[in-house]
This record gives C-alpha cells, structure tokens and sequence, in this order.
C-alpha cells in the first residue's frame, strides 16, 4: 500500500449539487495511473437534497479510496476544515463540486509538486463544451471569476489567484496556517484570505494552465451581479482582517470605498437595471 508520502488527498465541499458532485467523483475515476494514489474526501454542508444518499450508494463502484461527512450549514470553510482532518495524503487537492477533472489532472498536479517541492499549485477552470454561454456573459466570467489570463509569471503567482476550485498543496502548510477561516460563512474570499495567510508565511504558488477542471455551472448576468455583490462584502471582510493586504492586492483603486461608481450615467444604468429585474420578476410571477 502506498503510503502518505504518495498519497493525494482529494478534497471537495458541497451542498445541495448532487447530480454535479456525482459526476465530479465518476470523472475522478477516470485519472490516469500517473495520477494515481488518491483519495477523495466530500464534506457536506448541509445539503438538503439526499446528497450523502447517492454518495453511499455511488462510493461502491469507485476505484479510489473515499469517505464523505456530513455537517450542518456552516460554509465551504468549515467543510473544507473538517475534510482536511480526515486526509492522510501530504498533498490536497481542492476541487469545487462542479467541476469535471480532466483525466490527467492528479497527474500534472502531481508532476508539478515533484518539479517545484512546497508549493501551492493552481490548476485552470474552463468551461464545459455543454454549457453555453453568451459570448458577452462568458467573458465577464473570465475577467472577474476565473482571470487566468491575467496572470504573468506562471511560477510567481499572486495569492489574489488561490482560487480553490482546482488547487494543491502540501496539507502540513494548509494546518500550520490554521485551516480556512470560518468566519467566511460563504463560498467568497475564504480561499483568497487563507492564499494570503500562506504567502506570507512563504509558500509560493504555480500555475499550470494544463491542469484542467471544466465548470459545468450554468451562469446568467443575474447570478454575476448577486455574486459580485456577495464578493465584495466578503473581500471588505478580508481586508478589514488584513489591511495590509490593499498594498498587494492585484487591481483595487486607492479610494475607501473600491468600488465606488462616480459618474452619473452608471448611477441611471444601475437604477434602470435594478427596475429591469423587478419587472421581469413580476411578469414571471403570475400574480394579476
């Protein structure tokens, strides 16, 4: 048997993504020998919707070693820090529940822990070939969510990137750095706030853009405006833990308020959007 020292330890959070999560885990069956041994590890939060009743009747045909948990509501943080005390693997993989793993993916994750040693390793979300996408939603997503192209130098990359929906590193750094803050209660900044907490303590990050997981996650403008609404609370939270932080975070403005709108025209665009959305609502709603 292989021991921790060969072992990568797969961990994902869920809640309420059964059907999504029971595809990830099938195309984790899938990984090549190179990316073998594994683990998979899935921490419900809370799902209402008998996740842990299909992962018990699925775990029986999966090939890797598996074990799932179950907690109440407390956020991807927590679940995250309750699967990493069950991991025997030294590396984790973190991987969100709705994400396809290319088949070679523990492979080049494990080929860049063996290349570089202590590192973080940030793998790319794409999209899958079955979602579609408007061309003018997909690029928005690609700017604010998943802004891979914005990254440089491919073995210095900045924590702003620690994006842990396809993310390794070694999990004696992930404990000494105290797990993810609970205090982030959703899936927004408890990654980043943890990438900074790791950069300066020391452990640089990679990125490899071959290290491929492909969102299956269908998205519209709506869901992009409630997310960048929920994103910035939580980054004002981050900051207001590391306020030294505003001198390293890539693209924030100097003002007290970063996202400030100054000019009159967005204020009638936001307005006239916010009408947009009640009226839609509305006509949806069947009430006469």
């Amino acid at each position: 048997m292989s021991g921790a020292a060969d072992l990568i330890s797969v961990i994902i959070p869920t809640c309420n993504r059964r059907q999504s999560l029971v595809r990830v885990l099938h195309s984790l069956d899938r990984q090549e020998k190179e990316g073998r041994p594994f683990e998979v590890i899935v921490a419900d939060d809370g799902s209402t919707d008998d996740t842990m009743a299909a992962l018990t009747k699925s775990a029986l045909s999966f090939s890797f070693p598996f074990d799932c948990l179950a907690q109440e509501r407390r956020g991807p943080a927590a679940a995250r820090n309750a699967a990493l005390r069950r991991a025997a693997g030294r590396i984790v993989l973190f991987l969100n529940d709705d994400c396809l793993a290319a088949p070679d993916l523990l492979a080049r994750h494990r080929a860049m822990h063996g290349r570089f040693g202590d590192s973080a390793v940030l793998g790319r979300i794409a999209w899958s070939p079955e979602i579609e996408l408007r061309p003018e939603i997909r690029a928005l997503i690609d700017h604010y969510y998943f802004p891979y192209e914005q990254i440089s130098d491919h073995e210095n990359v900045n924590f702003a990137f620690f994006i842990t929906g396809n993310l390794s590193l070694p999990r004696a750094w992930v404990l000494k750095a105290g797990g993810f803050d609970e205090d982030f209660r959703e899936a927004s900044c408890e990654d980043i706030e943890l990438g900074y907490r790791l950069y300066r303590a020391g452990l640089p990050m990679r990125y490899d853009p071959g290290a491929l997981a492909y969102h299956l996650h269908r998205l519209d403008f709506d869901d992009l405006f409630d997310r960048q609404r929920k994103f910035a609370y939580w980054l004002a939270i981050f900051l207001k833990k590391h306020p030294q932080a505003k001198a390293y975070y890539a693209g924030l403005p100097a003002e007290n308020d970063y996202f400030f709108v100054p000019k009159h025209e967005c204020l009638h665009l936001l307005l006239r959007y916010a009408a947009h959305r009640g009226f839609r609502e509305a006509l949806r709603s069947g009430e006469s």
